[in-house]
């Protein structure tokens, strides 16, 4: 009877090994280590499919926004400024032409210098794009990076010089005025959108300036550059708040597609 149990026991062991994959030992493996052995029958996880295309149609809105951190600044006391309304087109929610329009101004006396610069109100223009990231997500909150190219032509005064002579102990005050210039920049930007409520929208946008070129006349040059601000400062930040026009809904996912992002 013995036999006979030890000879089946044997025959299933036979088996068994027989549909497993042997592997060699490795001998410098620790003993002490578990090694798993996997089924070579076992059948891969199949490659979840992406999102195909765009799910934003291509004319998918158009968003106005006003900077107003300037405007709060000045209420604090700051004496200059770019007062400016911008329009932004939205491609598939993912490429964001953008036309920037304002005023620019200044009446300031440079802090630790001899006189009072002044800019008369004048006319700025900034084209360039934003790029959303997160273009397929439905979160219609966003950051985002762009580029600028600005352009400006305007005048300014510079009133109140003083000059003084230590040899005759006497002071003198200049003026100039009308001075022409124009100046042209670039800007590279990163910023956040948020949604308030429904088609409302806040945002702010840091941006790094650089100046391409502006006109010095024979004995002065700008201070103030409308649209840019002090030419000094390569740093600017704006504070928008917005309303947005939708042209377009968004597609419906297909089945493969949801899975994707569950």
């Amino acid at each position: 009877m013995r036999s006979k149990l030890f000879i089946l026991f044997l025959l299933i062991t036979l088996s068994s090994m027989a549909q497993r994959r042997i592997t060699p030992v490795d001998p410098t493996v620790n003993p002490d280590t578990v090694v798993i052995q996997t089924d070579s029958t076992e059948m891969q996880q199949p490659e979840k499919p992406k999102i195909k295309g765009y799910l934003y149609p291509l004319l998918n809105g158009l968003t106005l926004n006003v900077n107003i951190l300037d405007g709060v600044t000045k209420i604090f006391g700051q004496t200059y400024g770019n007062y400016e309304i911008a329009a932004e087109l939205d491609l598939h929610n993912r490429f964001f032409p953008v036309w920037e329009v304002g005023v620019g101004y200044a009446d300031n006396t440079p802090e630790g210098l001899n006189f009072t610069y002044r800019t008369h109100p004048s006319l700025y223009n900034r084209v360039g794009m934003n790029y959303n990231f997160g273009y397929n997500k439905d979160a219609m909150s966003f950051f985002y990076i762009g580029l600028r190219y600005g352009f400006s032509i305007f005048s300014y005064d510079i009133d109140n010089i003083a000059m003084e002579s230590s040899y005759w102990d006497e002071s003198e005050t200049l003026q100039m005025k009308n001075q022409h210039s124009w100046a042209h920049w670039g800007e590279l930007l990163g910023g956040l959108r948020v949604q308030v409520y429904k088609n409302f929208y806040m945002g702010w946008t840091a941006r790094y300036r650089m100046v391409f070129g502006y006109k010095k006349n024979a004995a002065s040059e700008p201070w103030f550059i409308p649209g840019l601000g002090p030419k000094s400062s390569p740093f600017g930040f704006t504070y928008t708040v917005g309303y947005r026009f939708s042209f377009g809904k968004k597609r419906e996912l297909t089945k493969e597609e949801l899975s994707a992002i569950e």
